[in-house]
């Protein structure tokens, strides 16, 4: 289950220990009672209380074993019921063991396993401080876990320890930690940056790319506007050296200025494939780099990637996506994209805006028409051919139709920009308590989708202030409400259980709970957001979800049948 609190583990026990003796109703009441009486016994009154009970008695098993002795009894734990959980242990980062135990009480099965772990794997006494617990319960009827950290048990959402506080220096946290990351990802050899990692294997993909190089550089740049890191410009000569390298510059063939997509490590080939998105991200930081350097090179080759795009528009406006070579022949991508609109004209209103060329600007032009007409068409989302309707392409229309705005575009653009985005504020996930949805959107799955959104909500929240308008607030409580999610999955120290190499995970964030890799493009966008709303946050707590108390949680599941079964 994804965010069940550990004490309602508790009230599941009980619930099916006394259903094949009372009807469920009655079992409620029975439940309730006991329930009571075991928090003012105990002193247990929410998810937290119990965690730490478990832990303490797991860690004075371990701890018994180790020094020789039997751990004391406790009292509090003996809860009937059909147990079966699973102790974790793990020294620094590595599991150094696993035990199942099972039993009629909570008590005798935590006993078993925290034993079955010890005697997989003994340890000295003088290990003991260095060494962390994870408890699996796996009956009933699903899996709950929770694991120690230095600020105290934490239960796992999808295996990772969840986040129920964010504040300003998590958030920091979050930044700095995130930009020593990306260091790590570069290929030193090449200068060039990885587009996946993976924590649980502690390897690469066998090949770097100028996009997502391209958009490390440019979350490096927004990072330095922050904290004025000098390093960030020591590192952009080479960097820039790595992005330039896979532009077409043979002024002969139709796909000069466009960038080849990737760069085989084991080959040392380039690959024949230019994508538009490729080639507008890559004019977002080459403009940057040369705003920030003053080396015309960055602008020539921002402008002629810009003119490829040109010829790659469609007479409506819309972009092929890509050309290819198949092995045989060239070919173009037919289908037509939201996300490579968007890029494209943010990257046209961005070159008129640093050149002052008009044929950049009437390109532009025709993709904010499209897009126009499509939102006048919905009056919602709107969609293209790769995707169905969503808040990550919605979030390229409103960020794209921005920048056009800012570059010359009329108010009506600036109506859209706000009507769609109100309709993407209104697909948060804020009323749920689930901790793996909360803060989430609608018809976004990733670290990706949902950092990128954060982003266009960060800019929208300076945008509105710009533009003086009301209930710009709406803005920032949606990207903190969609930071703590993020937060949530990356590999932290709370984390370092999932990952092999943690010294090189630390600062990632992973796709979702279920795919623990890391995308870098993921670690982007959180930070963009991250960097340039920080310093319009609060100092101290930003959000704080509280656990339930005991009594909330019987009250809950008392009327759920899924626990209360007729004998």
């Amino acid at each position: 289950m994804s965010i069940v609190l550990a004490a309602s583990v508790l009230v599941a026990s009980w619930s099916l220990w006394a259903s094949s003796r009372i009807n469920s109703g009655a079992a409620a009441i029975v439940i309730f009672e006991r329930i009571q009486a075991f928090s003012q016994e105990a002193e247990i009154e929410n998810a937290e209380d119990f965690m730490a009970s478990a832990l303490s008695f797991a860690r004075s098993v371990v701890s018994g074993d180790a020094e020789g002795e039997e751990a004391p009894l406790f009292p509090a734990l003996e809860m009937p019921g059909n147990w079966d959980v699973i102790v974790e242990l793990y020294f620094g980062n590595e599991k150094s063991g696993e035990g199942n135990g099972k039993g009629e009480t909570f008590f005798s099965a935590l006993r078993t396993a925290s034993k079955n772990a010890f005697n997989q794997n003994p340890l000295s006494k003088e290990d003991l401080s260095s060494l962390r617990i994870l408890i699996r319960l796996l009956k009933p009827p699903d899996q709950f876990a929770f694991i120690e950290t230095e600020d105290g048990p934490k239960e796992l959402v999808n295996g990772l320890a969840a986040v129920r506080v964010l504040d300003k220096s998590l958030v920091l946290k979050t930044i700095e930690e995130g930009k020593d990351f990306l260091y790590r990802m570069e290929d030193v050899s090449e200068n060039g940056f990885h587009k996946r990692y993976y924590p649980l294997t502690d390897s690469f993909e066998d090949e770097i790319h100028a996009v997502y190089s391209a958009s490390i550089i440019y979350t490096f740049l927004y990072i330095y506007d922050l904290e004025k890191d000098e390093s960030i410009l020591e590192n952009l000569p080479r960097w820039g050296e790595f992005l330039l390298s896979m532009q077409n510059i043979d002024p002969e063939d139709e796909r000069y200025g466009a960038f080849h997509y990737s760069y085989s490590l084991q080959t040392g080939e380039k690959e024949p494939r230019f994508v538009v998105g490729t080639a507008a991200l890559s004019i977002f930081t080459l403009l940057r780099m040369h705003e920030i350097t003053g080396e015309e090179k960055y602008l020539h080759s921002a402008e002629i990637a810009g003119d490829w795009l040109l010829k790659m528009q469609r007479e409506n406006g819309s972009m092929i996506p890509y050309s290819r070579h198949n092995g045989e022949s060239w070919v173009r991508g037919k289908l037509e994209s939201l996300l490579y609109n968007g890029q494209s004209l943010s990257a046209l209103s961005k070159l008129y805006l640093s050149t002052g060329n008009r044929k950049y600007y009437e390109a532009a032009r025709k993709i904010a028409d499209r897009y126009a007409e499509k939102y006048e068409t919905e009056k919602g989302y709107i969609e293209g051919e790769y995707r169905k309707k969503n808040p990550i392409s919605n979030s390229w229309v409103v960020m794209s139709l921005m920048d056009f705005y800012k570059a010359g575009g009329s108010d009506s653009y600036k109506e859209i920009i706000f009507e769609l985005s109100k309709i993407i504020l209104s697909n948060q996930n804020r009323q749920t308590n689930d901790l793996e949805y909360r803060g989430g959107w609608e018809g976004a799955y990733s670290t990706s989708g949902m950092g990128w959104i954060g982003e266009v909500m960060t800019d929208l929240y300076r945008f509105c202030i710009e533009e003086g308008r009301q209930d710009c607030g709406l803005y920032k409580e949606a990207v903190i409400e969609d930071m703590r999610w993020i937060v949530q999955h990356v590999v932290s120290e709370n984390n370092s259980h999932i990952a092999e190499n943690f010294e090189t995970a630390k600062g990632g964030i992973l796709w979702n709970g279920a795919d623990k890799y890391v995308r870098t493009d993921s670690v982007c966008h959180a930070l963009n957001g991250f960097s340039r709303m920080y310093g319009h946050l609060e100092d101290g707590v930003l959000l704080s979800l509280p656990s339930k108390t005991v009594e909330e949680i019987i009250l809950e599941f008392g009327k759920d049948q899924y626990f209360l079964t007729e004998p």
